[in-house]
């Protein structure tokens, strides 16, 4: 499997070399961190490298998503419509919202008792209509989300099946393999979730805010790679000028 780069030489260095093709890496970050941001951070950086983005949103409508993204300089938009990323909306196929953007994927009929086979087609029509041969790097906002739109249990569930078609696509396909990025807060999530969702997850970054200070301690929990160099105290993390720093 080919190891591929964050676009953050400190991360990448840590990690043991990157990040693995067809790995998930979980980001778990607490009430007040900005640790999802750095999943944003490492799509931007693989966007430039000729991948596509695929985010799975559950916890927000499009217009505070881009708000919340406007703090990296991160374009939804822009990038949708340049044909760079694609939005699974699963928060406005519940609520019933539609945008009438065509990198906004939606379906109105969307529930618990149906999520997996509708969500595959969905994520089927974005390979077909916009990834075609690039590499998809996917971002779920939020796992704590979706658990809370289908239940705990019933998210566990759907994991364990989306492992199971990404063995048998890794088996079946020739087509780039993907990555995965999870995002967690640590607040929202029970134990449990916490502990099958790393499980499942290939590399785990844990993010610890604090009250009085802009930077956070970033501590790498998780990762495969022989080369691993864990840190004693973690790193240090902020955003500065709508880039992640990490020291």
């Amino acid at each position: 499997m080919e190891v591929l780069s964050t676009g953050i030489p400190v991360l990448d260095e840590a990690l043991g070399g990157g990040l693995l093709e067809d790995s998930n890496l979980l980001i778990i970050y607490d009430t007040y961190s900005n640790g999802w941001a750095l999943a944003f951070e490492i799509l931007r950086n693989r966007i430039t490298e000729g991948d596509f983005g695929v985010i799975l949103d559950s916890v927000l409508p499009l217009t505070p998503l881009k708000m919340e993204l406007g703090m990296l300089n991160f374009d939804v938009e822009k990038e949708g419509r340049a044909g760079n990323l694609a939005i699974v909306d699963v928060f406005s196929s519940f609520h019933k919202l539609d945008y009438g953007e065509d990198y906004v994927y939606t379906d109105s009929t969307l529930d618990s008792a149906t999520f997996l086979p509708k969500y595959l087609h969905l994520y089927r029509r974005i390979l077909e209509e916009r990834i075609h041969e690039r590499r998809p790097i996917g971002i779920d906002v939020t796992v704590d989300g979706l658990a809370f739109l289908l239940g705990e249990e019933s998210t566990i569930k759907l994991f364990q099946s989306l492992m199971a078609l990404k063995e048998k696509a890794r088996m079946e396909e020739k087509r780039k393999r993907p990555i995965n990025i999870l995002l967690l807060n640590r607040g929202r999530a029970s134990d449990k979730l916490v502990s099958w969702i790393a499980l499942y997850s290939q590399y785990v970054i844990e993010f610890c805010s604090s009250s009085d200070s802009i930077k956070e301690t970033m501590i790498l929990r998780k990762s495969t790679l022989p080369e691993f160099k864990p840190r004693e105290g973690g790193y240090r993390f902020r955003i500065e000028n709508g880039r992640v720093i990490i020291e």
